[in-house]
C-alpha cells in the first residue's frame, strides 16, 4: 500500500511539471503570438508618443496588454529613448502604463477556472489585486511626477553612478524551457498556412517571426489558449492533490508565512525567470484553489513588480546609453515607491480586489467588462478620439 502511495505520488509530480511546461508554454506563446503580429504597429504607437501624458501612459496600457510583456514594452521604450526618438519625459508615464497593462496576463488566467464560480471568484480576486497596486501607484505617482519630475530626477541622479559601469546580461531560465518549443510552433503553423517567415527589425533588434495574417493569428490564439485552459485545469486538480497538507503547509511556513519571505520570493523568482505575468499567472490558481489568500499573496506580487524591472536596467546597462538607464531606472523606482507606500497600506488594494470579485461571483460578466474596458476601450478613447 505504502509502495503504491508512492508510485501515485510520483506520477503526480510528473504530471504536475508537465503541465506545469504546457501552461509556461501557453502563456509564452500567447505572448509571442500577439508580440509578432501587433510588434510594427506597437512600435509605431510608441515611437509616435505625444507631450500629452495621459495619452503616454495609455499607450503604455495598451501596447503593453496587447503583447502582454512589460518587459517587452520597456525595452522598446529603452531603445528609442537611447535612440533620441522618444524624449525621456514622454517616455516616463508610458513606463508606468506599461506596469499596468502586463496584469492582463494574470487576469486572462483566472478565466480557465470560469466554470468554478467560488473558484473564478478567489482567482480573478488575486489577478486584480495585481492591476489595483499598479493603478493606485499610478493615482499617486503620476501627477506628483508631473508635477514635480521627482522620478525622472532620481533615475538620473542613479544613471550618474551606473554609467561607466560593465554590462551584464542574464539569458532567463524561462526561455530555455520553452521558447525552442513556442517557435517550433509558430513556425510550423506558419508553414501549414503558407505564411512567410521573415526578418524583422524593431526599435534596432532583429529577430525572424512569421508574417502573420487574420487567419494564422486566429489559429493561434485559439491554440495558445486552449493550451492555457487545459493545463490550468489539470494542474489546478493535480495542485490540489499535491498540495493540501503537508506541502501546503510547508509553503505557508516557508514562503508565505510573514511578508519580507513572501516579498523576496516574488522579486526573487521574478528575477530568475524574467516575468512577472509567469510569477503572477502561477499564483492566481493557488488562490483560486484557496491554498493562498491575498493577504499573503500581495507582498509577493509587489516583489514581482520590481523584480520585472531588473531586465529593463540589464538591457540598458549592456547599450550603455544614459537616457535608456534612466528609463529603465524609472521603471524600478516607481515600482519600490509603489512598495513603500502601499504595503503598509495594502488594505486598500486588498478590499478593492475583493470588492470587485465579490462583484463577478454575482455576475461573471464584470470580469469581462472589466478586462475589454479597463485594458483595451479606455486606452483606445484616449489615444485616438
Amino acid at each position: 500500500m505504502l509502495k503504491k502511495d508512492k508510485y501515485d505520488w510520483i506520477i503526480k509530480l510528473v504530471l504536475m511539471l508537465f503541465f506545469l511546461w504546457l501552461f509556461l508554454l501557453s502563456i509564452k506563446l500567447l505572448g509571442e503570438v500577439f508580440k509578432h503580429y501587433f510588434s510594427d504597429n506597437t512600435a509605431d504607437m510608441i515611437k509616435y508618443a505625444t507631450d500629452d501624458p495621459l495619452v503616454s501612459f495609455f499607450i503604455g496600457i495598451l501596447t503593453t496588454a496587447i503583447i502582454q510583456s512589460s518587459s517587452s514594452t520597456t525595452s522598446i521604450i529603452v531603445a528609442f529613448v537611447g535612440a533620441g526618438t522618444i524624449s525621456f519625459n514622454n517616455a516616463i508615464p508610458m513606463v508606468m502604463g506599461a506596469n499596468i497593462g502586463t496584469s492582463v496576463t494574470g487576469i486572462l488566467v483566472s478565466f480557465g477556472q470560469v466554470k468554478n464560480k467560488l473558484e473564478f471568484h478567489r482567482s480573478f480576486s488575486a489577478a486584480v489585486l495585481h492591476d489595483n497596486f499598479n493603478w493606485f501607484s499610478v493615482l499617486l505617482f503620476l501627477p506628483l511626477e508631473i508635477m514635480t519630475g521627482f522620478i525622472g530626477k532620481s533615475a538620473a541622479y542613479l544613471t550618474d553612478i551606473f554609467v561607466g559601469g560593465s554590462g551584464v546580461k542574464f539569458n532567463s531560465p524561462l526561455d530555455m524551457i520553452v521558447k525552442s518549443a513556442a517557435k517550433f510552433i509558430e513556425i510550423s503553423a506558419a508553414d501549414l498556412f503558407n505564411c512567410p517567415v521573415t526578418e524583422h527589425v524593431i526599435a534596432g533588434k532583429a529577430s525572424n517571426y512569421p508574417v502573420y495574417n487574420g487567419l494564422l493569428l486566429t489559429v493561434m490564439i485559439i491554440l495558445s489558449l486552449l493550451l492555457l485552459f487545459v493545463s490550468l485545469n489539470f494542474m489546478s486538480s493535480i495542485m490540489k492533490k499535491i498540495l493540501i497538507g503537508k506541502f501546503e503547509r510547508i509553503i505557508h511556513k516557508f514562503v508565505f508565512n510573514n511578508m519580507i519571505t513572501s516579498f523576496l520570493f516574488g522579486l526573487i523568482f521574478t528575477i530568475s525567470v524574467q516575468s512577472s505575468s509567469v510569477t503572477i499567472s502561477l499564483i492566481v490558481p493557488l488562490v483560486g484553489a484557496g491554498i493562498l489568500s491575498l493577504e499573503q499573496i500581495f507582498p509577493y506580487a509587489v516583489g514581482a513588480n520590481i523584480g520585472t524591472t531588473i531586465t529593463g536596467i540589464l538591457a540598458a546597462m549592456v547599450t550603455g546609453n544614459p537616457s535608456g538607464i534612466s528609463i529603465a531606472l524609472v521603471h524600478t523606482l516607481f515600482n519600490i515607491f509603489g512598495a513603500i507606500v502601499f504595503i503598509p497600506l495594502r488594505k486598500l488594494p486588498i478590499y478593492t480586489a475583493k470588492w470587485f470579485s465579490y462583484k463577478v461571483r454575482e455576475n461573471r460578466l464584470w470580469a469581462l467588462g472589466f478586462l475589454v474596458i479597463m485594458f483595451f476601450v479606455l486606452p483606445i478613447l484616449f489615444i485616438f478620439i
